[in-house]
């Protein structure tokens, strides 16, 4: 998939807020060459995380209000196609004449994306708007006319870097819609996107979506690694300062450090939530009449409560809504991941799922207690993003309370973050097992490498059921052609029953050797 918007219950565009803070005295004015032929205050002021945190805990005092309407009409009635002939003029791009590492480009608005953002540029020293200009856009057979062009603001931004092969600019990160971003690592293909915070997503209360409304973009060096971008998010129930240290790579990371201040209280704050889109995968009970075996950006959510555990839970595609929840009692990270990386287990020559990234969630320093928590929603396509995962912490946030935490994301391929060797590559199922309410579960674990198992090991399932189903069959066996282990599993329960939480592990002898399996199922 290209960039779209998340599930309508996942995001709703908000029109931007005209908020400007106090200003330090204005120490000089010059116009921005690069960028557009109108005057633009530069302020002597050092900007860091302390500096967005201090405009956050201000903002916070005051009354919230909606953010007014700025993009005209002629813009906001665009359709797709139309929308995606505005094209940004890649030598218009911030820093482009400067020989740096990182080039910035500008979403126009219009569409469905028509909140905008204050942007700004900033040093060691100094700080500096970044205007508006139509100049930097072709709009190639649109005609929008000159009234339709007044007032505008930007979207969001994308950051490209030599991300794959020297001399050739690729997108690293975007920010559009909401708090919503994407990252990329290099060879991935746009899936999942992060948040920089959900507020009672999936219900029962209605969801909230806080928006990040002002960014500043640290200039780099000719020798940086890393781009920093401080952001100011605002909703009616929080506000917060946000620094996103970006690293691009094999593996990208994005450090993140947040300072939240709650105006009212939110029965579910959704702390670094991830969003991301399961259709069908190869435990699904029917494929929608597509041709290809699997479709999703992700398949599986994986938890690490503390450092040694390590819960692996396959996504699904519910007939409602279904939550839930993975007790953290000192957590250690959880991610969406896209483990399979085989390209005929998807067989889809232009959208690649193969290729998109899995996002790995590091704490950095201690946090609270809580609960991972796990929103599908249902879906018939694969153009929703229906899943969603995020932390929630044990004591409740209360208005005028604030929270720090911070946290390292990873855009990865990488299938395992620490715990036993033993991970789940797949989950298949048997529907209907010999009796209409029994199902057959075949979990297949690799990385038992012959020096920490033998062929010849018996390994014994711990298996843990929270519900009315009865485990009618178990059996452990070694695939003798690629040296992974299988367990097979057969659970029934009567047709009414509700869901019942299935753990399944692997063990020698007293050590676990396996991550756990982690399954909500009904007949």
């Amino acid at each position: 998939m290209g960039w779209c918007l998340p599930h309508t219950l996942l995001t709703r565009v908000y029109w931007m807020k005209l908020f400007r803070p106090n200003a330090a005295a204005v120490t000089a004015t010059l116009v921005l060459a690069t960028l557009a032929p109108q005057a633009a205050a530069v302020e002597r002021v050092a900007v860091n995380h302390d500096y967005v945190k201090q405009i956050a805990a201000e903002v916070a005092k005051e009354p919230y209000e909606a953010p007014r309407e700025q993009v005209t009409s002629y813009f906001r009635k665009l359709g797709y196609d139309e929308y995606r002939r505005i094209q940004f003029i890649p030598d218009s791009s911030l820093w482009r004449g400067d020989s740096l590492p990182f080039q910035v480009q500008f979403f126009h608005p219009g569409y469905l994306f028509n909140q905008t953002i204050e942007l700004h540029e900033f040093t060691p020293t100094h700080t500096q708007p970044i205007p508006f200009s139509v100049k930097f856009f072709n709009y190639q057979e649109l005609k929008p006319s000159f009234w339709a062009r007044r007032g505008l603001n930007y979207a969001g931004f994308r950051v490209i870097h030599e991300l794959n092969q020297p001399g050739k600019w690729d997108e690293v990160i975007s920010f559009l819609g909401a708090s919503y971003f994407r990252a990329l690592a290099q060879g991935q293909r746009y899936g999942i996107s992060a948040r920089g915070l959900a507020l009672n997503s999936g219900g029962p209360a209605a969801e909230e979506f806080p928006s990040f409304i002002e960014f500043w973009l640290g200039k780099p060096d000719a020798a940086a690694k890393s781009l920093t971008i401080h952001a100011l998010l605002d909703s009616k129930s929080a506000c917060g300062a946000y620094t996103f240290v970006v690293t691009p790579g094999g593996e990208t990371t994005i450090e993140v450090q947040a300072s939240l201040f709650f105006r009212h209280a939110v029965e579910v704050p959704g702390l670094a939530p991830l969003t991301s889109m399961f259709w069908y995968g190869e435990a699904s009970p029917h494929r929608y009449g597509d041709f290809r075996p699997e479709v999703h950006d992700s398949d599986g959510l994986l938890v690490a409560p503390d450092a040694d555990t390590r819960l692996w839970r396959p996504l699904t595609n519910p007939t409602g809504v279904q939550r839930s929840d993975f007790a953290a009692p000192a957590l250690a990270g959880f991610g969406l991941l896209q483990r399979d990386r085989a390209p005929r287990s998807y067989e889809d020559l232009e959208a690649s799922y193969q290729l998109r990234p899995s996002v790995w969630v590091e704490t950095i320093g201690r946090w609270p207690a809580g609960r991972v928590r796990l929103v599908e929603l249902p879906t018939d396509n694969e153009f929703a993003d229906n899943m969603v995962a995020f932390f929630i912490p044990d004591q409740p946030v209360a208005p005028g309370q604030s929270l720090e935490l911070a946290w390292r994301l990873h855009w990865t391929n990488a299938p395992v973050f620490g715990g036993a060797p033993g991970w789940i590559r797949s989950t298949r199922r048997t529907i209907h097992d010999g009796a209409a309410n029994r199902t057959r579960f075949v979990v297949d674990f690799e990385g038992l490498k012959p020096e920490l198992v033998p062929a010849n090991a018996e390994l014994s399932p711990d298996i843990v059921t929270a519900g009315p189903a009865k485990l009618e069959h178990v059996h452990v066996v070694r695939n003798e052609s690629d040296g992974s282990w299988r367990l097979v599993m057969a659970f029934s329960a009567a047709p009414d029953a509700p869901l019942t939480e299935l753990r399944a592990r692997l063990k020698l002898g007293d050590k676990v050797v396996t991550e756990t399996w982690a399954m909500a199922w009904k007949p």
